[in-house]
């Protein structure tokens, strides 16, 4: 199966009224949409899961993914790093919530989208490796995605952040004299590991988060 590209910019705006938002989301809950050039079919509104393991508890969490199953949503977001604020104690709680809610679920009705760590973190590796989008990181990072979710796949695997240097996270423009690096994984080699992920058939399409849309 090739590799089908579900693209999620940087800098979208964001509706600054929590009553319209949620209004919004009520309305279009059972909408669904074809995900990028994939043949996924999601739900218009996406449920986040940051703030699980942080924020909420495990029952909580539950509550949540129930409740927005039962009104339609279909598809939720995750990531090896959360919760949020990251670190080490709580890496991959929220993935860990969502497996023993997945458990007693259909696993057919829920799109399943997490990501992949790009360059810099020091905890989320073996040992302190940094996080860098490496072809032997990416296929070890999807394995304990699955591993934590108990899934034997994920619909959409996003890369997190890039590892090519660029401003993130409201880090501002991106001065070439201070940000510039020479270990930049090529485009090529991380497409050719997911690829054989998706191939494996552990990985159904691949995206992108906090990316430039050029």
């Amino acid at each position: 199966m090739p590799l089908a590209i579900a693209f999620k910019p940087a800098g979208t705006p964001q509706i600054r009224s929590h009553r319209v938002r949620s209004n919004r989301c009520a309305a279009a809950a059972s909408d669904r949409v074809t995900l990028g050039s994939s043949e996924l079919s999601v739900s218009k509104c996406c449920l986040g899961t940051m703030t699980w393991g942080q924020q909420n508890t495990e029952a909580e969490a539950h509550a949540q993914l129930s409740y927005a199953l039962e009104a339609g949503v279909n598809t939720l977001d995750t990531a090896e790093l959360y919760p949020v604020p990251p670190k080490a104690e709580t890496a991959g709680v929220t993935d860990r919530f969502i497996s023993t809610w997945l458990k007693g679920q259909d696993r057919s009705r829920v799109v399943i989208c997490t990501k992949v760590a790009g360059y810099g973190n020091s905890y989320l590796r073996p040992g302190g490796e940094t996080t860098n989008l490496s072809p032997a990181q990416i296929a070890a990072s999807v394995d304990a995605s699955l591993a934590r979710l108990g899934t034997d796949f994920v619909d959409l695997i996003q890369i997190h952040w890039p590892s090519r240097p660029l401003p993130l996270f409201g880090s501002g423009s991106y001065d070439p004299s201070v940000h510039k690096r020479d270990d930049a994984v090529p485009f090529e080699d991380q497409l050719g590991a997911f690829q054989k992920l998706v191939d494996a058939g552990k990985v159904r399409h691949l995206g992108v988060s906090n990316e430039t849309s050029y």
